[in-house]
């Protein structure tokens, strides 16, 4: 008994996780705390992963919140910036390692220093790439060393700023059109069309001849140029495709030969009639059979010297195929061993579907933290904890909190405190009637006064009540609480996600804190 997780499920989970942060149902919020410095601060310890911490113990750490907002999500894939000289893995639908963590020289997609990320179709036969793709056409591009690349989309600057860093870049799938050239290659995509066939032997002894027209006595019947064989019979079943002039892009099969007069006969006339300055391709036939509503053709270029099938080029490329098979045929009299196969687009078509095509399976979350703009973030004192916080409730009603931040601390607002007004950072303070003790996160006079202000305090024992003056244990500096703030979170609700210890962070004045979080399904 075999069974197999597909990437799907991987994608699908990141999915649900995306969704859950940025659709509102849920509301999310990054939370610091842990003033208290580790054993060590130069190498914080492993998380405690136990029950007693993650359900309770970080809860007397914390300081303070924000809300996640949608524009703070984004689906990620890791970052491979196109390099000369490196073979690219090629789309090939039959392949069951197509989305294996590649190495960095075998990847499936690359971003160029124009931040446009191409997926490679087509890499001539696991060549080496060295012309980078370039533009932003829905159309597929075609580079000098053989390759052929499909443009997905462009990390705009405010997603390199945010999302970005030197190993995973964002990416979307758009629901709307937001005026970028991504929407325009996803609404030009089509299901199931073929893009590439790749041949797979290359066979032996394929005729091929090509020239310009040398008359068109009708519009079935070309005679070809001097250099064409005399030999009766000796294309049919081969195929024709007008290269260049009047009927440029049209393909016929040739189903009688005249070697003495060196006319074709085709099995249907063109929609537009070659002419003496049309030019011609004739080689081995290529026929695609499969389920596709619309048919795809192709023709087949050989090599001269020994007759082998080296390319196939796409005419039409048909669509709604679910399957194809590709046969390479001539008539008995030469050619054979040529094989080759079509590769299916993924649902929807190459550009339909960035997210699902490249089956991303990372979310990322990038949070601000601006000191002078989240006022409910202490701007003094360090952390030392960070984490990610699923549906706390407010003490008020216990609704989910829905606030775009919150401050977490025990907020004392003081009277009378003595002339020095310092309490200590991470000082103990004690009330003298409650008993009660906690941490001193922060203390701010009012107005500039020193004998009142608000105590921001966090790793509360007991309840400090309004007769209790409090004694900082290290400063002795001491004040009258005349009320006491409790947080509008209730304690121990929510679901903890997510938990990162680090080294101290020292908040200051204008000073950013960028969290990051990165999430692999």
């Amino acid at each position: 008994m075999t069974n197999l997780v597909t990437s799907f499920f991987h994608n699908a989970a990141a999915t649900n996780f995306y969704t859950s942060l940025t659709d509102g149902n849920d509301k999310n919020y990054i939370f610091v705390g842990r003033i208290t410095a580790w054993p060590n601060d130069a190498a914080p310890p492993s998380v405690d992963g136990s029950v007693n911490y993650t359900e309770f113990g970080y809860w007397r750490n914390v300081i303070a919140a924000k809300k996640i907002v949608a524009s703070d999500v984004s689906f990620a894939i890791k970052r491979y910036n196109w390099a000369n000289n490196t073979i690219y893995r090629q789309y090939d639908s039959t392949s069951s390692t197509l989305f294996a963590d590649p190495s960095a020289a075998n990847t499936l997609y690359v971003m160029t220093d124009d931040y446009n990320v191409y997926k490679c179709l087509f890499n001539n036969k696991a060549a080496t790439s060295t012309v980078k793709p370039t533009g932003t056409s829905t159309s597929l591009l075609n580079t000098a060393d053989g390759y052929i690349w499909k443009y997905m989309y462009t990390v705009t600057s405010a997603d390199r700023t945010k999302f970005m860093n030197t190993q995973f870049i964002p990416i979307k799938t758009l629901t709307s059109s937001d005026g970028s050239q991504q929407w325009n290659v996803q609404q030009a995509a089509s299901n199931g069309s073929i893009q590439v066939i790749d041949i797979i032997s290359s066979g032996s002894s394929y005729l091929q001849s090509n020239g310009t027209f040398f008359s068109v006595p009708t519009t079935t019947t070309m005679t070809l140029n001097a250099s064409a064989s005399g030999i009766d019979n000796i294309y049919n079943d081969s195929s024709v495709f007008i290269t260049s002039g009047p009927g440029n892009g049209e393909l016929k099969n040739i189903v009688d030969y005249n070697g003495a007069t060196k006319t074709i006969t085709i099995n249907s006339a063109f929609d537009v009639t070659p002419t003496t300055s049309s030019t011609y391709l004739i080689g081995p036939k290529v026929t695609v059979i499969g389920d596709g509503s619309t048919t795809a053709t192709a023709y087949a270029n050989t090599n001269a010297i020994d007759g082998s099938v080296n390319k196939v080029t796409m005419v039409n490329v048909g669509a709604n195929y679910s399957r194809a098979d590709v046969t390479v045929t001539a008539n008995t009299s030469h050619g054979s061993g040529a094989t080759a196969v079509a590769y299916i687009p993924p649902l929807g078509g190459h550009g339909s579907d960035a997210v699902n095509e490249f089956k991303s399976d990372y979310v990322m979350t990038s949070v601000q933290i601006v000191s002078n703009n989240d006022l409910n973030f202490p701007i003094v004192n360090d952390f030392r904890e960070w984490g990610l916080l699923k549906n706390p409730t407010l003490v008020a009603g216990g609704a989910v909190a829905n606030a775009s931040s919150y401050d977490l601390t025990l907020n004392l607002n003081l009277t009378s405190v003595t002339s020095s007004g310092a309490f200590d950072q991470d000082e103990v303070i004690t009330g003298s009637v409650s008993g009660a003790t906690a941490k001193v996160v922060a203390f701010s006079n009012t107005n500039g006064a020193s004998t009142t202000g608000v105590l921001k305090v966090n790793y509360s024992n007991g309840t400090f009540s309004t007769s209790d003056i409090v004694t900082g244990a290290g400063s002795s500096v001491t004040g009258l609480v005349s009320s006491v703030t409790n947080p509008l979170i209730n304690s121990y609700t929510g679901q903890l996600l997510y938990l990162e210890n680090l080294v101290p962070i020292e908040r200051e004045f204008q000073q950013t804190e960028d969290f990051k979080l990165i999430v692999r399904f």
